[in-house]
């Protein structure tokens, strides 16, 4: 007995269009159901048995293969301080210079506060730490050496007294106040002073809070800092109690290190004026806006 053969499959006749190739149109849209069911799935395999669901069975095979490939968006990594401006930054100096420090810009040049680098020869906290320490020195010194020209002048202090910086006797050469000793005596108790100072701040600096702990003529408790040598805080340091939250106490960080930066920079600049000029700060402003022509940085500078 012959067994008649079924051409393709027993519930439906040859030319059932269920039997045929599938179309282009059906392979676009198995394809694009497909490639949605992978990207919502959580896995491969998941995806793919969605894909059968959705479908409803297994298509059919057709003489072009049709592949695609999903890839997740990549989400770059987000630098600490990427917001900040940046001065002259290069990559070398951004991959330690990572804007957690106030006024940091990504400006080092030189690459001091490389801690692996060539330039790294100081440690990069002690060069931060020293930038504080004299800025705060700085401004110190700015308001200090125009104050004497300023107060002279507006009548409030006596001629004599009136003097600018550098004949205050911090130049013996360019003269000197007639004090209660003698140059040589002052600068010798200066410092003394001023080492003892210095000695007890690095002495906070290398275990911080310790200065709490030694006796200190009864003050102890009032210089035992904050644990940050930098911002030691307490009513010796912070009398007014400024930076009570985490926001205000960035801000004037922030503002210490830029006004500090400038006052250095005065410091510099009250040098080469006296050098040149032979005046002081304020009397060089006031010869400047009385004849800007004749009094600026071009007719004071000699290139001959």
């Amino acid at each position: 007995m012959k067994i008649p053969t079924l051409s393709a499959c027993s519930c439906c006749a040859p030319q059932s269009p269920c039997c045929q190739p599938a179309p282009a149109t059906q392979i676009l849209l198995t394809t694009k159901m497909a490639t949605q069911a992978l990207v919502s799935s959580s896995s491969i395999c998941s995806s793919a048995e969605a894909a059968r669901q959705i479908l409803g069975g297994r298509p059919a095979e057709s003489s072009r293969r049709v592949s695609f490939v999903v890839k997740a968006a990549s989400t770059p990594p987000v630098k600490q301080g990427a917001n900040r401006p940046l001065w002259f930054a290069s990559k070398q100096s951004l991959s330690y210079l990572d804007g957690s420090l106030p006024g940091d810009y990504g400006f080092d040049p030189l690459g001091l506060s490389d801690p692996e680098g060539t330039g790294g020869f100081i440690e990069p906290k002690w060069l931060a730490y020293g930038e504080i320490i004299n800025g705060r020195f700085a401004m110190l010194g700015a308001a200090g050496a125009i104050a004497p020209e300023i107060l002279g002048k507006a009548g409030l202090i006596p001629a004599e007294t009136a003097l600018p910086w550098f004949k205050t006797g911090v130049i013996p050469p360019a003269g000197t106040y007639d004090y209660w000793a003698d140059s040589y005596t002052l600068f010798v108790l200066e410092m003394a002073l001023m080492g003892f100072a210095e000695h007890r701040r690095f002495q906070d600096w290398a275990k911080p809070g310790s200065m709490g702990k030694q006796y200190f003529l009864g003050l102890e408790k009032g210089l035992g800092g904050s644990g940050d040598p930098a911002y030691p805080g307490g009513p010796f340091f912070n009398p007014l109690g400024f930076g009570k939250d985490e926001k205000s106490m960035k801000d004037l960080k922030l503002k210490e290190v830029k006004n500090g930066r400038l006052a250095m920079l005065a410091i510099l600049g009250y040098f080469v004026q006296g050098l040149v000029t032979g005046v002081g700060p304020y009397q060089n402003l006031l010869d400047h806006l009385a004849d800007p022509v004749n009094n600026n940085v071009l007719t004071s500078l000699k290139f001959h």
